[in-house]
């Protein structure tokens, strides 16, 4: 009896931030060879040309990468960050063939976040989807930022705000959100570096979160920021990769815990139509996004989509993501 050729294997190319490899799914997943997958850390701090990835870790079939952190320095002026960019622009160009999950441009896109909003708030008005984004600003001068004060005096914007750096990751200040009510702590904020500035939206401290992994969708729910007068007094900063402030740091009276509900089809089925349209308008595989439900209208809002999260809600994340690399 013929003996069945091997199947060929495919080779991934992985580029993460130090961060993510030591994550622990991450490390199970590049120490391990399965399912005709094999994945090769590309370390970029050994690499100043395209023919040092070539010399030193062979031919490859795809390139599995998490950039966003390099694209961000690389806008900042950073000598290593434009060196990484450069020689990965030309090892793509130069290898047509291999597949790059995912594809530069949509993971730029997702490291600004006005560009994300902007993205939304198309998807928003072309999908025919009934979700939206809450209101949002620039605020990058002194004029900017009078502007805006008197939007708020004349009813145009509404107060509380959430304030976020336009860099939506790998900076210490992507991480760093403020909560402000009151247009004394607007005016005193420093415009040195441009912001964003969003409305704030009470939804009942309830977050759905959306994991896309190529065809899957997984929606999980996390306890989210208190509702908010718009007369609460008190600034609140905080750190999102931390639990969210809790009623008594905005010096407001508990709320009443609410007891966790199973996801309701409804709310699973706007997800999953949610994270398909952002797919298909980024023409990304691998990402995140947070969805909102407005107190008393029910309405959707789309809150943020960041690339490449942890998964770690993910059930079977080494074999989803083995079978995405060989179809991909």
């Amino acid at each position: 009896m013929q003996k069945e050729a091997p199947r060929p294997t495919v080779r991934v190319g992985v580029i993460l931030p130090l961060k993510k490899t030591r994550n622990g799914r991450m490390q199970e997943l590049l120490r391990s060879d399965a399912d005709g997958v094999t994945f090769v850390h590309i370390d970029l701090d050994t690499v100043a040309q395209v023919e040092d990835i070539e010399r030193s870790y062979g031919k490859l079939d795809v390139l599995l990468h998490k950039l966003a952190h390099d694209m961000i320095f690389e806008t900042l002026g950073d000598e290593t960050a434009i060196k990484n960019m450069r020689v990965m622009n030309d090892y793509i160009a130069r290898h047509p063939h291999v597949r790059v999950v995912d594809p530069l441009p949509g993971v730029r896109l997702l490291t600004n976040r006005h560009a994300v909003c902007t993205m939304l708030a198309d998807v928003a008005s072309t999908s025919g989807l009934p979700f939206s984004v809450p209101k949002y600003r620039v605020v990058d001068s002194p004029a900017a930022k009078t502007a805006l004060l008197s939007d708020v005096a004349g009813g145009g914007f509404s107060l509380p705000v959430i304030v976020k750096s336009l860099e939506a990751c790998g900076t210490d200040a992507s991480h760093v959100m403020q909560v402000l009510s009151q247009p004394e702590d607007v005016a005193a904020l420093s415009t040195d570096t441009p912001l964003l500035f969003q409305e704030f939206v009470n939804h009942d401290a309830r977050l759905f979160k959306g994991y896309v992994l190529g065809p899957t969708i997984l929606v999980s729910e996390r306890v989210s920021l208190p509702n908010l007068g718009s007369t609460a007094a008190k600034a609140v900063e905080f750190d999102t990769q931390s639990p969210f402030p809790t009623a008594a740091a905005f010096e407001l009276a508990p709320t009443p815990q609410s007891t966790a509900q199973p996801l309701c089809a409804t709310m699973e089925s706007a997800m999953h139509a949610i994270g398909r349209a952002i797919q298909g308008a980024t023409q990304l595989s691998l990402f995140g996004f947070d969805v909102i439900m407005e107190s008393g209208s029910g309405r959707h809002m789309v809150i943020d989509v960041n690339y490449f999260p942890s998964f770690k809600e993910l059930p079977d994340f080494d074999a989803r993501m083995r079978t995405h690399m060989k179809t991909s």
